[in-house]
């Protein structure tokens, strides 16, 4: 998860003084607005129960700041919800989801009341499910896939996530709709009728596949996932491997499908709308996907030249991701990213609106690595996003 402030406005309260209202963001998408007394008097609270797993709340100023002094205050607090979101038990306490459900409802001014909120299946099924404008993606995700009759134990291996269909009928995956957040707020803040709540595998391992296996409802999620992924040339099956797979999705052979999918290449890899980077020349089109511990990338110039490289993630030692605003009705992301070729370290730039997704895929998959040392690392050093708007 990648928490940004790119946004500030000072406002006059009702007595006439003068508070920042700063704008957060979650992936690219307008999470709520808070004012510094308010985070404040919050940290207060997460202090009595978590005591120095917090970490430092930007100090408070008795006189009046400086520009300067505004703008470390505004990195100060990003670098600080930064650090609690990505906490695995800050992120997951009930006082966090308490505080982030009231600021997101405040933000947007949405009373909490009863709604029937559509869920899609990757193969376009319909899971309406009985929920309440307030309610969390944790608690929207459960009540949908009860309704499908996954088991319990199971359901950490699906999430939300917002997708879009062009209008030609192009399928792209947005973001992860973190469990905090609110799927109602979330798509309606969007407003536009090409944007869905789907739920989705959420891991990055095909052999994970092999764990789902014995639950009818789950196998049912991952042959609609497997199928769509295939029709959408996400995954490169052989012409021998494609002819058997025709052959098992005509006989709703399921469990062989997946099966078989295991040995295809590119099964699981997610991917990225097609976008643009400066490898090569300033022009380069790019097809990005990310599976298999690397980052799988197939360039091709104005003058046809084409590349494909393999980014191992072992080779991948940093990124950063960018998020700024050329046109005030145009945002626009770009993807950083720092690679070791022999010895020397190299930069390239993917320019896509999906570069939170790709960051936040990247982790995924270096958390499902065997834990080590290097490991954790890895995770600490080399997976910050840097945001701004400009």
């Amino acid at each position: 998860m990648h928490i940004s402030i790119p946004v500030t406005e000072e406002l006059a309260d009702t007595l006439g003084g003068r508070y920042v209202l700063y704008s957060v963001y979650l992936e690219g998408f307008i999470l709520f607005k808070v004012r510094y007394r308010d985070l404040h008097f919050w940290d207060e609270q997460m202090h009595d129960i978590f005591g120095n797993e917090l970490p430092a709340f930007p100090p408070k100023h008795y006189l009046a700041m400086t520009k300067s002094m505004a703008e470390d205050r505004r990195l100060m607090l990003e670098q600080y919800l930064q650090e609690v979101v990505t906490n695995p038990v800050l992120s997951r306490s009930d006082i966090l989801f308490k505080c982030f459900k009231k600021l997101q409802l405040e933000t947007f001014r949405i009373p909490s009341i009863k709604v029937i909120l559509k869920v899609y299946l990757p193969d376009g099924r319909l899971v309406k499910v009985d929920s309440e404008t307030s309610d969390t993606a944790e608690r929207v995700l459960e009540a949908a896939l009860y309704k499908l009759n996954l088991s319990r134990e199971l359901m950490e291996h699906f999430s939300l996530f917002i997708t879009h269909k062009d209008t030609n009928a192009v399928f792209s995956v947005m973001k992860r709709v973190a469990p905090f957040e609110i799927p109602f707020i979330t798509i309606w803040n969007i407003k536009n009728d090409s944007f869905q709540i789907d739920i989705r595998k959420w891991y990055m391992t095909p052999s994970t596949d092999a764990i789902l296996m014995g639950c009818t409802a789950a196998v049912d999620l991952l042959y609609a996932q497997a199928v769509q992924e295939l029709e959408m040339n996400w995954c490169k099956p052989t012409e021998q491997q494609t002819t058997a797979l025709k052959h098992l999705i005509k006989t709703d052979n399921k469990v062989k499908f997946l099966e078989l999918m295991q040995q295809v290449e590119h099964y699981n890899y997610q991917r990225l709308d097609p976008c643009s980077s400066d490898y090569l020349d300033g022009t380069t089109m790019v097809t990005v996907s990310v599976g298999n511990d690397e980052l799988y990338c197939s360039f091709q110039t104005s003058d046809n030249k084409s590349e494909i490289i393999r980014f191992h993630i072992s080779k991948v030692t940093r990124w950063h991701v960018m998020h700024y605003q050329p046109k005030k009705t145009n945002d626009q992301q770009e993807f950083k990213f720092g690679y070791m070729d022999d010895q020397f370290l190299n930069w390239i730039t993917i320019r896509t609106n999906q570069a939170f997704l790709l960051s936040t895929w990247l982790k995924k998959m270096l958390s499902e690595q065997p834990v080590t040392k290097e490991n954790l690392e890895i995770l600490d050093n080399k997976t910050s996003a840097n945001t701004r708007k400009r």
